[in-house]
């Protein structure tokens, strides 16, 4: 059995994998912060580009606006609430700030054991984050890819790469390649970095649900990965949308195989989300606040931490069910699932 939470984190992404090994993978963070402010993390706490982003849902007339931008989560809050003490691995997709928001706060939270990187050579200019991140945040992740911190064991993997633990755990990297990352070096494409991690779990049939952790991957990501692992992301169980589910002028083709039979958009605002381009049943973080996936061999469940939405989704007159049942245990409420 494992369980996967997609958090609701204001802007970017954070995703939790509790293994059924025990072990515990990280994918991303943002919206981090523990109880000690420095000033220049008051500083983007009170900016009004933070206070923004709670704003800036901007949900289409066609859609309810559920108001989960307003109480996103803080992953060291939650991670503290679901019992995690140490963090086996943290999986830094690529490095973009609403992917490294806070990351100074959880390494001084959590002990974390490994941490993947890419050897990108982005920089940022600290003038240019303009309040709405944490410069500190970003110094604090140069010296990790500089070999300046200490205390974690930095890996830089690659699509191919193999290792017992990975395997166990069921993750499987599908993208970058050195030569993504030699492009988007050169380029300064960043997205085209990044990891893409197919995460299998065991059916009581012999065959694996299959959830797909796309990052931000763009066009030369997903030409890769058709071309060479066409066959293992087919027909996937979730896909946890590239790019957060924006409309980024990109080539869809890729869904025609992946063919998820539900999607998961993250942190962005609603008027950019590619909500036409996607299979029919999504889910948004701005709609459900948290998801949470609970998988065993036999059945995965979903779950979402906002009942109003959970109730009108099942509502639906394509599914007319009965309303949501709470989950104690996950505090959360449930959305359906699918057998194996």
């Amino acid at each position: 059995m494992s369980t996967i939470h997609f958090l609701n984190v204001l802007e970017g992404d954070c995703n939790i994998i509790q293994h059924s090994s025990g072990r515990v993978t990280v994918i991303d963070v943002s919206n981090a912060y523990n109880d000690e402010d420095t000033p220049a993390e008051l500083a983007v706490k009170n900016s009004d580009q933070r206070r923004e982003m709670r704003l800036r849902t901007q949900v289409p007339s066609t859609k309810t606006d559920y108001r989960q931008k307003h109480t996103p989560d803080n992953p060291i809050e939650y991670l503290a609430k679901i019992g995690v003490e140490k963090i086996f691995r943290f999986i830094i997709t690529h490095p973009d700030m609403d992917h490294l928001d806070g990351i100074r706060d959880l390494y001084d939270e959590f002990g974390i054991i490994n941490t993947w990187d890419t050897d990108n050579n982005k920089e940022i200019d600290s003038e240019s984050f303009g309040g709405g991140y944490n410069c500190e945040d970003w110094e604090f992740y140069k010296d990790l890819r500089d070999g300046k911190y200490a205390g974690t064991k930095r890996l830089t993997p690659f699509s191919g790469d193999s290792n017992d633990f990975w395997n166990k755990d069921g993750l499987k990297i599908l993208c970058p390649t050195s030569e993504l990352l030699r492009q988007a070096n050169e380029g300064g494409n960043y997205n085209d970095s990044s990891y893409a991690i197919l995460y299998s779990h065991a059916k009581e049939n012999g065959d694996v649900w299959k959830i797909l952790f796309a990052g931000d991957t763009h066009d030369d990501s997903w030409d890769y990965i058709m071309e060479n692992y066409a066959s293992e992301v087919s027909n996937v169980d979730v896909l946890f949308a590239p790019h957060h589910g924006r409309d980024s002028d990109r080539d869809y083709g890729f869904l025609e195989i992946v063919n998820p039979k539900i999607t998961l958009f993250g942190n962005a605002d609603s008027k950019h989300l590619a909500y036409d381009c996607y299979p029919e049943t999504r889910i948004t973080n701005n709609q459900a606040g948290y998801i949470i996936l609970d998988i065993n061999k036999t059945r995965m469940n979903i779950f979402v931490k906002n009942q109003e939405f959970a109730n009108d989704f099942r509502r639906n007159p394509k599914r007319n069910w009965t309303d949501s049942t709470y989950n104690h245990e996950l505090d959360a409420w449930l959305l359906g699932g699918f057998n194996a």
